[in-house]
């Protein structure tokens, strides 16, 4: 019967369809070998042309008697398929099922048919091969890749799963255990691990694949090799009760971390009941909760819109990335205290060369050991060998004066947060550089147009606001003044790239985008922690929300000492907007930092933080006594949903402020800002689309924020205008977000 249906589905394929769809599926005969290229620029995705393509060029393949076997590769590139047409599964979401039955209906029919028509297959992997592209070399009867090629199911990443095949073929091929780790980790196996699991048959040079593919692929259709149909392996599979409980394993390990969300669990039911069933089955299944992620999920809208909204941020109008270098070789940091050390790491971990200046030799030494130390800790985890280690320090060369800075193509000062300091440093920045070398400030407080004041090089002058640690984390805010030049911002836009981080080009004011958009979120949280609800109550409705953690949590862990320093710069900057409570400055007199202190909102037993609300109670006391105990008009019956709006919305209407500024180019930015820069949930899209998506949409914010101001801040100026809805949110209602 099986063969019956593959026969069918070989039949109906559409002969008219070869010509048209030729240049994206070529077919070419040679010695009994038909090589089926797929050829859909830039990265070979899947989309329903590829897949009419693909079956027309199999077709005719199949049709050839004098054929084979069929090897099936990538065109010219490092792409063999890099997975679905995402802008078409774009298209499908909140669709009928039906549509998406379709979809995925006939690109398992087609990939049934590779893996067991009257033909043998072999992909031949000549570089990526990412979802659809890796669930079609694991639907062809072997796997030869080459040294370069790297394979995974990344499809969780937008809310999805893999939709053809991928929950029953890899756990066949490598094991259950291994295949559920890497999919639910989105790990993409190099050629190296994936010979080792099985997923490859063999790793060859890049001039011996599609000869090596050819014999392979005679080989089995001889008879010399056995076929194999990975959708009925069995060798690698335990019994079921022994898979069950490993699937069950991992479930209990991703109930905490994705809680709000439903791919995760939806993938291992997918996988579990083909375990149980048998994969055709579990080829069924998965399609089924594919159809109810796509059509019925919010996450799938949002991650797939952050996938858009990444790439969208790179596009600055009217820059094109040719007006700048392609990146930077050579780098010079003035400052090695924790950040200053934490952004030479990035340009080292890059094999950039990295000049590191301190003012005397003691700070200079603290420097390169807190480096080494961090580059130690870093390789080792990624269990790199110590020549490796030494290969990235070899690259640091520390000093104390202003030698090779001629050779330099950036300079990132670190310095203290001084303007007269910071405008001395530019001054002579400005004398030792060469006339092209972009001279970047990572200041978090000062005008940097205050800074370049003092020079004649205000076009090659920007912020680089890195976020701490530096090597870790993934925004990197690139601030631009007015006098800025397109090369300068060009070359930096290619930097962060180069540099591996997400880059969002924004606009100089106080606080840039990321620190000032969630300034109202601590604020708003000690507004409620000073209107009575605790802030263990306020950790826990944010946490449940989808925050890694809550904002006093938060507030502990990057140090009571820096919420107060900042806070007061945000608090200055937006005095008509904000609202400034005395309970963080409170916990700093009593030197109450956090958890470098072991005390701060929390206490901390073996740097973990426990409940202190004996502690705590009295700071809440006097903080309420400051403000004269006035505070929000609360009823003493606010949910876990009221909290998340008080906290969340003012960040939604300080968004606003910041786009009705100009201070950054799409909304959509401000979603990458949110998600890579404070951890807000990526499964919710970033704050704006959230806040649009959400029942009631825009609406509903404005609303809200309208009650919060009238009803609970009713009589207080303070309170009212610190909720109350700017023009460009309530004029946001019936718009359209800009966005690429």
């Amino acid at each position: 019967r099986k063969m019956d249906r593959v026969n069918r589905v070989v039949r109906q394929l559409d002969p008219n369809f070869v010509a048209a769809s030729s240049s994206l599926c070529t077919c070419t005969v040679d010695s009994g070998v038909a090589f089926l290229v797929l050829n859909n620029k830039p990265v070979n995705s899947f989309s329903v042309k590829v897949r009419e393509a693909l079956g027309a060029a199999y077709k005719q393949a199949i049709d050839d008697p004098s054929v084979k076997a069929i090897v099936i590769t990538g065109g010219k590139g490092p792409f063999f398929m890099a997975g679905a047409d995402i802008p078409e599964l774009q298209t499908m979401l909140g669709s009928d099922p039906s549509q998406v039955g379709k979809f995925s209906g006939l690109g398992n029919e087609l990939y049934n048919a590779i893996e067991s028509g009257p033909k043998p297959t072999v992909a031949a992997i000549n570089g990526v091969a990412l979802g659809g592209g890796c669930e079609l070399a694991m639907a062809c009867n072997a796997r030869i890749g080459v040294k370069s090629c790297v394979m995974g199911l990344p499809e969780l990443t937008l809310g999805l799963l893999p939709g053809l095949g991928g929950t029953q073929r890899l756990p066949r091929l490598i094991g259950v255990k291994a295949a559920v780790n890497a999919t639910l980790k989105d790990k993409k196996m190099k050629s190296k691990e994936a010979l080792k699991l099985g997923l490859l048959d063999a790793v060859v040079a890049p001039g011996d694949l599609m000869k090596s593919a050819a014999k392979l692929a005679l080989d089995i259709a001889s008879g010399k090799v056995t076929r194999r149909r990975s959708l009925f392996l069995t060798d690698k599979i335990r019994s079921v009760e022994d898979e069950t409980i490993e699937v069950e394993k991992a479930r209990v390990g991703i109930a905490k971390k994705h809680k709000n969300v439903k791919h995760p669990f939806y993938f291992l039911e997918a996988v579990l009941y083909g375990l149980q069933h048998g994969g055709e089955a579990g080829i069924a299944k998965e399609a089924e909760v594919f159809a109810k992620l796509v059509c019925h999920e919010l996450s799938a809208r949002a991650h797939i819109h952050m996938f858009f909204a990444s790439k969208a941020v790179f596009k600055i109008p009217g820059i094109s990335p040719k007006d700048g270098k392609k990146g930077v070789r050579r780098v010079a940091v003035l400052g090695g205290g924790t950040m200053g050390s934490g952004i030479a790491l990035v340009y080292l971990m890059k094999g950039c060369e990295v000049i590191l200046k301190e003012v005397n030799q003691k700070f200079l030494d603290s420097a390169v050991e807190r480096i080494a130390d961090t580059v130690n800790r870093v390789l080792k985890a990624q269990r790199m060998p110590p020549i490796a280690i030494e290969q990235v320090l070899r690259g640091l060369k520390p000093q104390i004066t202003y030698d090779g800075f001629d050779k330099c193509d950036l300079v990132v000062e670190a310095v203290l947060e001084d303007l007269k300091l910071k405008q001395d440093i530019f001054k002579t920045l400005e004398k030792v550089c060469n006339p092209t070398c972009i001279l970047a400030t990572n200041t978090s407080s000062i005008d940097i147009e205050d800074i370049g004041a003092v020079t004649n090089a205000q076009d090659r002058i920007l912020g680089l606001h890195f976020f701490s640690p530096a090597h870790m984390m993934p925004l990197l805010e690139i601030v631009r003044t007015k006098h800025t030049s397109n090369a300068t911002l060009a070359t930096s836009v290619n930097m962060g790239k180069q540099v591996g981080k997400t880059v969002v080009v924004v606009g100089n004011c106080i606080g840039f985008t990321a620190n000032r958009i969630f300034a109202p979120y601590g604020q708003a949280s000690c507004l409620l922690a000073d209107s009575g609800i605790h802030p263990y109550e306020i950790d826990k409705a944010v946490k449940n929300f989808g925050m890694p953690m809550g904002p006093f949590t938060m507030s502990d862990l990057s140090g009571v000492d820096i919420q107060v320093h900042v806070g007061d710069i945000l608090t200055g900057g937006y005095p008509a907007t904000s609202y400034k409570s005395q309970l963080p400055l409170l916990l700093f007199n009593a030197k109450r930092l956090g958890q470098k202190t072991k005390a701060g909102y929390y206490k901390y037993v073996k740097n973990k933080p426990v409940p202190d609300f004996k502690g705590l109670k009295g700071f809440l006391d006097q903080s309420k006594a400051a403000n004269k105990g006035v505070g929000l008009k609360l009823t003493g019956k606010e949910t876990e949903q009221d909290i998340v709006e008080l906290v969340m919305f003012p960040v939604v209407n300080e968004s606003c402020r910041v786009m009705a500024e100009g201070h950054v180019i799409r909304e959509c930015d401000v979603d990458v800002t949110s998600v890579t820069g404070y951890a807000f949930p990526a499964w919710r899209g970033g704050v704006m689309h959230w806040a649009r998506n959400q029942d009631g949409g825009l609406r509903r914010v404005v609303d809200r924020l309208k009650y919060f101001a009238e009803v609970y801040g009713a009589g207080n100026p303070t309170f009212k205008n610190f909720f109350w809805p700017c023009d460009y949110l309530q004029n946001a209602i019936d718009a359209k977000p800009l966005n690429v």
